[in-house]
């Protein structure tokens, strides 16, 4: 992990989970790449808080342009969590299982957050780890942790086959910003190799690059992609997370598969 991506996890702490932290000094040109990877992860608002609220650090030499451009970045960004959706999972027998519970559970905090941990485990499978949906699963946990049934919600996690990818998410909070594993009573946190090497593709890694993964139809009978390399990417990406939620993976998978071809032109 380099010094920009340091100060950007030490402002995003401090914006979003309230955590301060001494910053690195660093030159112009690593502010404006941590402003550019603060927009790429669509957490500037969090980020500039960060700012605001370090004001004071020695190293925090930013130049007022910058600084202008950042606000402005960060009035126009929505830091709103809203509820979601109803959540669906594209596995038949587990999506029944998920209708159930969220019809019998109705509206409560308990099944807000399964929803925000079935919604990051879903972008999980398609795009990559976000990391605007992990500070706002990490926010919604801290802000409603006393009114979670959490015996109740590792019940769900079980029921609906998602142990490993949940130990991921709350593995990442913990490495990220440094969340205690009593803050995650929900699933056994382990923080190893692995989820440090996950961690750092995130960090070096735009999501940005599959945003694109679209069928159009070639001179051959054979289908083609926009982007030469985007349908590997994501054989490649699907493969690597497989093994933390197989049981949706690879129906996720010919779901985007099959949405995909939906686009190819007449």
């Amino acid at each position: 992990m380099d010094i920009i991506q340091r100060n950007f996890l030490k402002l995003l702490k401090c914006g979003a989970f309230g955590q301060q932290e001494q910053l690195e000094p660093m030159s112009a040109w690593k502010w404006k790449r941590l402003y550019q990877l603060s927009q790429m992860h669509d957490v500037t608002p969090w980020v500039y808080e960060g700012i605001l609220t370090s004001r004071d650090d020695f190293f925090l030499q930013i130049r007022p342009e910058l600084m202008t451009q950042w606000k402005e970045s960060a009035i126009e960004a929505d830091t709103v969590i809203v509820k979601d959706e109803e959540q669906k999972l594209t596995n038949p027998l587990l999506n029944h299982k998920l209708q159930q519970l969220s019809q019998k559970e109705g509206d409560s905090p308990t099944l807000e957050l399964l929803n925000n941990i079935i919604r990051m485990a879903r972008f999980i499978l398609t795009q990559g780890i976000s990391m605007r949906h992990l500070v706002e699963l990490g926010i919604y946990l801290r802000t409603t942790k006393d009114q979670i049934d959490y015996d109740l919600l590792s019940s769900w996690i079980k029921k609906l086959r998602m142990t490993k990818i949940t130990r991921l998410e709350g593995a990442l909070l913990v490495h990220f910003f440094h969340f205690k594993e009593e803050e995650i009573p929900f699933t056994t946190v382990t923080v190893n190799k692995k989820t440090i090497g996950i961690a750092n593709d995130i960090l070096n890694t735009s999501s940005e690059q599959v945003a694109d993964w679209y069928f159009t139809q070639g001179k051959s009978v054979f289908v083609g992609t926009n982007n030469s390399g985007a349908m590997m990417w994501h054989v490649r990406h699907s493969a690597k997370y497989m093994s933390y939620y197989p049981s949706e993976a690879i129906t996720n998978f010919f779901a985007n598969f099959a949405h995909s071809l939906s686009h190819i032109e007449e």
